[in-house]
């Protein structure tokens, strides 16, 4: 085992990075110029989702060197102010979110099932109304739930707030996570974190992430069998929220994985077991196939997924309506997304997470560039991580 963690401790500051995403780039620039495929909208999305992803490298890769330089804290408490008020200024208030739950909270007052009543509220690629099944994982349901329930109100506003205030939770348990290393440098980046997505929900996945971090954080300096099962609990929930915790997840277990001890096979896939548990259990009350045929399945099928909603290219999906092939999106898809697991233990863990992440975002059907916050709370946290003492904790 000593041998394996040794070898995984390549962190993803070279060159491999910024080269991909600049081959990403000037794709995502050529799809913009020539506008090719139809029934395609916002080219300029998978630009701003590269664009994005590098600035997250960029964080993860020089963050030592720059953490401690007043100057700049200043520009990135500045920057998430300023951001914020741009945030706020520009909020569609014909937002389909907040009519999407709307909906939801309709279904479920009068009994209906948001996965299988087709009632929901959509807007498909030419910007009309249509009603289908929800398709939000059920972690995108429950907080929001609750939420209503207890302020019976819901609009534009309250999901703003809440948003806001999901997303400073995330940033301040990170803070909180790494004070004794790094005092509250961190809370420079809570504007910017807090204030980085208005328009759409990924605020859940934020947070889970964060508290999912921090339990590593303890387990690192403090390891325990108790927290590690504590963790598997915790992706058990995040697996619920939106896709971008799966990757994370897959990373996680794989990494650990020493398949010359038994007694390691064991303790992960019984873990592993904790997570899908847990998983299962918030999908019961709606059926696990009905979530799982309108999430997950759901974004896999572009075909299925163009009536219902707007059809923005990202790399891979664009690449195949280019070539007039997407069917061959699904398979290729998962295809890429298993080879960055297995390639992950070349890579320290918590580089290898920043990894499939990045990858996660480039192969998705539609860019989302609504996970910057959440890729940069994870590029810092993953950064922060590898300067800790090495322990082999698995």
């Amino acid at each position: 085992m000593e041998k394996i963690y040794q070898s995984s401790q390549k962190k993803l500051t070279g060159s491999i990075i910024p080269i991909g995403l600049l081959a990403c780039w000037l794709f995502s620039l050529g799809l913009f110029l020539s506008k090719p495929i139809a029934h395609a909208h916002r080219y300029d999305l998978s630009i701003k989702l590269v664009l994005e992803l590098f600035l997250v490298w960029m964080f993860y890769a020089f963050l030592p060197r720059w953490l401690n330089k007043k100057l700049f804290l200043i520009i990135i408490l500045v920057a998430g102010l300023g951001l914020g008020f741009y945030e706020i200024k520009s909020i569609n208030h014909q937002g389909e979110v907040t009519e999407t739950y709307k909906s939801v909270f309709k279904d479920l007052e009068q009994g209906r099932n948001p996965y299988t009543s087709g009632r929901i509220y959509h807007r498909n690629e030419s910007d009309q109304i249509v009603y289908q099944n929800f398709n939000y994982p059920p972690m995108e349901l429950y907080p929001y739930w609750i939420f209503y329930r207890l302020g019976h109100l819901w609009n534009l506003t309250s999901l703003t707030l809440f948003l806001i205030g999901l997303q400073a939770l995330a940033a301040l348990i990170l803070a909180l996570t790494f004070k004794e290393e790094y005092g509250l440098y961190i809370l420079a980046f809570l504007p910017l974190l807090a204030f980085s997505e208005l328009h759409t929900n990924p605020a859940m996945t934020m947070l889970m992430l964060s508290i999912f971090l921090a339990c590593l954080h303890r387990q690192i300096k403090k390891p325990s069998l108790l927290n590690l099962y504590l963790t598997a609990v915790i992706i058990g929930f995040g697996l619920l929220t939106k896709f971008l915790f799966i990757p994370i997840a897959a990373v996680y277990y794989f990494w650990r994985l020493d398949w010359r001890s038994w007694k390691n096979f064991f303790q992960v896939v019984s873990e592993g077991a904790v997570s899908i548990f847990i998983s299962l259990l918030l999908m019961l009350p709606f059926g696990p196939w009905n979530v799982l045929k309108n999430t997950i399945l759901f974004n896999l099928n572009l075909g299925e997924r163009n009536v219902y909603t707007t059809f923005f290219p990202n790399i891979l999906s664009g690449f195949f309506y280019l070539i007039k092939k997407p069917e061959f999106y699904p398979l290729t898809a998962t295809a890429v997304m298993v080879l960055a697991v297995l390639f992950s233990r070349r890579l320290s863990l918590f580089s290898a997470m920043l990894f499939s992440a990045i990858i996660f975002l480039l192969v998705s059907p539609t860019p989302e560039p609504q996970y910057f916050g959440t890729m940069l709370l994870l590029g810092l946290g993953a950064r922060m991580m590898e300067e800790l003492p090495l322990r082999d904790w698995r």
